[in-house]
């Protein structure tokens, strides 16, 4: 009887009051429906968002909204419940950003993702572009590695379109612009287009995709004061692991005594350098130690202020970013001020303005990255890398040019780039249908570049007293300078009409867009300063100068002259048409005109078509609780690439071209190169399906894509008789295709308004299949001795050898007679004779030869795991990215080795066959000078499949009264990597392995609200 009274008073019946009210704005919001949860029983709140129930006191109200995230709230015996509703990010009256305009999610019928800005800025990042890394399904992003200021990311939309620029367009603020030095802390959306449904409106420039980044503006009441703040600290990732020093020694000799000569260490300067003793006498170069940095220092600092009144708002960010590379003396400092404003000069009319000034100064040694690392992989190491302190000249010179340490150490390298982006534009509101908007942007760089190699000669013998001599690079001094401008001229007019007549919903945008670009080169350089103080262009030896070309490697704006010009027009359209929400159509139609083309193929006119059901809508489905949102989609449309070179249209010249006349050589010019007048457009055809899937209130969403693209008439220099003395002009002779499916699936925990444990959970998958569909009859063509263009086959497909493994027997000698070199032997690789005649040529079997596809380089069955949760004060995320099928193939130093007195890797010292110590063994046997070891093969074939953890973050809302919000975090960026290849990062491209390292970093950080 106790324990049933007790149940009793417990379920006692209880008035509850409260207000709803919205988190962004916090006005109060009427209509917002309240339930008892596992009941009909309800109520909603009135127009000042108040309500008032009756409910259990052991009950929980639901509060739901449309446009935001339901919340559920136990009542536990409280009589007064304010509750703040979240705008919600999976709601069908999301607005998203698409070209030339916005429209509501539920009304996209195209293949469109949406990026999380909020997500980008709490990261500490430098790159915007690598915070895509894996966020979307169909984006690829892979980084190349690069020295701070100067990363190499590519970036993909769907798979490799075409043999030619398959890179996406970026549009930040309508303006092309690069992704890599926006700064995070400014950007309010990014939208994925994928389609031609969603892409079509940008017509010629949109056959790759395109990536649309919005700005943040200023508010419309108030003011907001945000500072962000990390720093990071930096360290190696990826590089191969070295052998021990006896083992690297002691294999060193193995190569030299197989190749009949004498070893190179003795057994004394083996030991010696095992113990420690006498470094200068018995020296063994640690190359890494000398070139690499560890805990490499990044800072960044944002500061940005947003308010705004009747009269208008302004938006202002700056930004500041300083970062050490891994590599000795790389530094990269960005600084910006970004300031947008709108001023309503009346309801109906207003004016905007947009300014970006950026200045960024790269800087260096005299030597690149990967000059850098071609030193540590290539040299020997039996040289002193550097003297004791007080000798000016340290370090002996490999070959009299090689020395890493120094090479990292000495010169200087500046890049200086100052960026301006300026827009200008009206909106005026003709009527409450439609309105008109315009705007004028001029977008300039300019960059001076100076590159300043020492002198090394003079230097001596820290221990014999000898000179050291220099050659090559270190044989003289010598400076470079390059000037770089480019100019960008672009408007826009269009007209917006939207109407809203009950059931119907009409809209569309009809414009114009002129873009015009300038971009001009000079570069001149000297050599033979006085001494290496001197860094003047002015100092050096006026008899030993060059103009338009460079001393050695040439730097990003050394090296060329030129001066290049192009337009491109357009006229465009876009029409919507939505019925109840349930049917909804849309049309894009796109006319460009492209100076890059000649007379009479200048101009293509590209359409779309798509259409969404959602059958959710439909009556038949209103008894299915489980489901809250089913929409069909489906797209067809056209897109152009008319990123090519310019002028392959005419004929090129060549001014000189001396000839002989009367005995005499003469100076002349002639066509070196044909042009084609007849070239015309690539045209790639999309055909996209899509299904979205929301279960629990849209708590699960999930998307799903299936395309077909198809490119034609791209443009490819198919041979001509040698005879005609001219090389082959560019024709429309090829036909790529690319067909994938993408999937995505988001889950939101049940939204409370209260501290307690929440969550979201996202997954999303996609992969594409890559295929030379036409090489009009001709190939297949080899353009470098790792890749093979040809029909059936992947863009990035690898040719090599068939490998059955090492020649280990008699047997395997008399059954694989064919050698690529007559000294192959035991221990060497097996090649196969694939048509059998006896010898082993470098082409495919198909085109007569011995070598087949292997594989290619496409990234397949990209995925991305995202998990973030919040509990009281914390915040947690993590965030996992990975490839499940990749392959590369292994060329220089790390295949080479004691072959060639080159790096190595800890991995062949461990496997390399030797008939008595490691007959076993996985590895080739070392020979001095082999080269018939080397072979693009599938022995070399390398499985770069990973799963990394790109970014772990923890956070703390520090409860306190003086700002609005005061949140610290540490953050860690590639902290875990499972990956097979054991001899090098996954996410590097192919070839001799000469980048500039990948990084992981640790960071701290400080975001503040006032």
């Amino acid at each position: 009887m106790f324990f049933l009274a007790t149940a009793v008073v417990q379920a006692q019946d209880i008035t509850v009051t409260g207000q709803v009210t919205d988190a962004t704005s916090g006005q109060s919001l009427p209509g917002v429906n309240i339930t008892v949860q596992g009941t009909t029983q309800g109520t909603s709140t009135n127009a000042d968002g108040r309500y008032e129930i009756t409910v259990a006191s052991d009950a929980t109200l639901v509060f739901s909204f449309v446009g935001f995230q339901r919340v559920e709230v136990p009542v536990e015996g409280q009589t007064s419940i304010d509750v703040v509703l979240q705008e919600s990010t999976a709601a069908l009256d999301e607005v998203v950003v698409v070209g030339f305009g916005t429209q509501r999610r539920a009304d996209v019928t195209g293949a469109v993702s949406s990026v999380s800005a909020d997500e980008l800025e709490e990261q500490p990042l430098t790159n915007t572009e690598l915070g895509l890394q894996g966020v979307s399904p169909g984006l690829t992003v892979q980084y190349q590695g690069g020295q701070p200021g100067e990363e190499n990311t590519v970036t993909r939309i769907r798979g490799t379109g075409t043999l030619n620029n398959a890179n996406p367009l970026i549009l930040v603020d309508g303006v092309e612009q690069s992704l890599s030095t926006l700064e995070p802390s400014a950007i309010e959306s990014i939208t994925v287009l994928k389609d031609a449904a969603s892409a079509a409106i940008y017509g010629s420039r949109a056959a790759n995709g395109v990536i649309l980044v919005t700005t943040k503006r200023g508010s419309r009441t108030g003011m907001t004061i945000k500072y962000n703040s990390h720093v990071g600290w930096q360290n190696m990732l990826g590089f191969p692991e070295p052998a021990g020093k006896e083992e690297w020694m002691r294999l060193e000799n193995e190569a030299q005594v197989n190749a009949g000569g004498s070893p190179t260490y003795s057994e004394e300067y083996i030991q010696n350098v095992v113990a420690g003793t006498n470094p200068l006498q018995y020296p063994f170069a640690e190359w890494e130690e000398g070139s690499f940095k560890d805990n490499a220092l990044e800072q960044n600092h944002s500061l940005s202020v947003s308010t705004g009144s009747d009269v208008g708002r302004i938006y202002a960010n700056v930004n500041y970013t300083n970062a050490d590379g891994v590599v000795q003396n790389f530094n990269n400092q960005r600084a910006s001020i970004r300031i947008n404003s709108d001023l309503f000069i009346t309801d109906e009319l207003t004016a905007k303005a947009n300014l970006l000034y950026r200045n960024r100064d790269v800087t260096g040694p005299g030597f690149t990255p990967a000059r850098i690392v071609q030193g540590i992989l290539h040299m020997n190491r039996n040289a002193v890398m550097s003297y004791p302190d007080g000798q000016e000249a340290t370090g002996d010179l490999l070959f009299g040019q090689w020395n890493p340490f120094i090479m990292a150490n000495s010169g200087e390298t500046t890049r200086l780039s100052n960026d301006i982006v300026g827009t200008v534009g009206l909106d005026y509101q003709i009527t409450e249908s439609i309105s008109i908007e315009g705007d004028f942007t001029a977008n300039i760089t300019g960059t001076n570049e100076t590159i300043f190699r020492e002198s090394r000669n003079g230097m001596i013998n820290y221990v014999t007293g000898e000179p050291v001599a220099a050659s090559g690079w270190f044989g003289t001094n010598t400076l470079q300078e390059g000037r770089y401008s480019e100019r960008e001229l672009s408007q826009r007019l269009f007209l917006n009409y939207d109407e809203d007549l009950g059931s119907h919903s009409i809209s569309g945008v009809v414009g114009y867009e002129e873009i015009f670009n300038s971009t001009e080169q000079v570069s001149a350089a000297r050599a033979n300063f006085f001494n290496n103080k001197l860094r003047s262009l002015s100092a050096g030896d006026a008899g030993n100068q060059r103009t338009c070309q460079s001393y050695n490697d040439a730097g990003s704006y050394t090296g060329s002259c030129y001066n290049f010009e192009w337009r491109l027009r357009s006229f465009f359209g876009r029409a919507n048409y939505s019925y109840d929400d349930r049917y909804s159509l849309q049309a894009n139609l796109r006319y460009d005109g492209s100076s890059r083309f000649g007379d009479g193929n200048r101009w293509g006119l590209y359409p779309s078509f798509s259409a969404g059901w959602r059958i959710s809508s439909e009556s038949f489905m209103e008894d299915v609780d489980a489901i809250s949102n089913l929409r069909l989609r489906g797209s067809w449309g056209q897109l152009g690439n008319e990123r090519i070179g310019l002028f392959q249209f005419m004929n090129t010249y060549n001014l000189n071209q001396p000839y002989q006349f009367n005995d005499n050589v003469v100076p002349g010019a002639a066509v070196t190169d044909a042009g084609n007048p007849s070239i015309t457009w690539e045209t790639t055809t999309m055909t996209n399906v899509g299904l979205d899937l929301g279960f629990m209130d849209d708590r699960i969403e999930v998307i799903a894509e299936y395309f077909w693209n198809y490119t034609d008439d791209i443009l490819l220099d198919l041979p001509i008789p040698a005879t005609i003395g001219v090389n082959p002009p560019t024709q429309n002779a090829a036909e790529v295709s690319n067909i994938g499916w993408e999937f995505q699936v988001n889950y939101h925990s049940v939204s409370r308004d209260d501290d307690s444990f929440q969550y979201t959970v996202g997954v999303n998958m996609s992969d594409v299949v890559n295929k030379i569909e036409s090489l009009s009859g001709e190939g297949p063509f080899y353009p470098d001795k790792f890749t093979v263009w040809a029909e059936g086959h992947s863009i990035n497909s690898l040719r090599g050898f068939t490998s059955p493994g090492l020649y280990r027997t008699q047997e395997d000698l008399e059954q694989y007679p064919a050698r690529i070199n007559p000294n192959a032997g035991i221990g060497d690789i097996i090649y196969k004779d694939l048509n059998g005649d006896g010898n082993l040529s470098q082409s495919l079997a198909s085109d007569g030869g011995d070598q087949i596809i292997m594989g290619n380089e496409d990234p397949r069955y990209e995925f991305g795991i995202n998990f973030n949760a919040t509990y009281k004060g914390f915040d947690f995320g993590m965030f996992w990215q990975g490839v499940l099928e990749q392959y590369h193939t292994l060329d220089g130093a790390l295949m080479e080795g004691p072959n060639w007195q080159n790096f190595i890797p800890n991995v062949m010292a461990e496997e390399t066959f030797h008939p008595e110590r490691n007959p076993d063994g996985t590895w080739p046997k070392v020979t001095a000078g082999n080269t018939w070891n080397l072979q693009e093969s599938d022995f070399w074939i390398q499985d770069t499949k990973y799963i990394r953890l790109k970014n772990i973050q923890l956070g703390y809302k520090i409860p306190q009264p003086v700002v609005n919000s005061l949140r610290v975090y540490v953050s860690g960026t590639n902290m875990l990597t499972f990956t097979p290849t054991e001899l090098f990062d996954p996410e590097i491209p192919r070839g001799r392995s000469q980048f500039f390292p990948h990084t992981k970093q640790l960071t701290v950080g400080l975001n503040v609200t006032f």
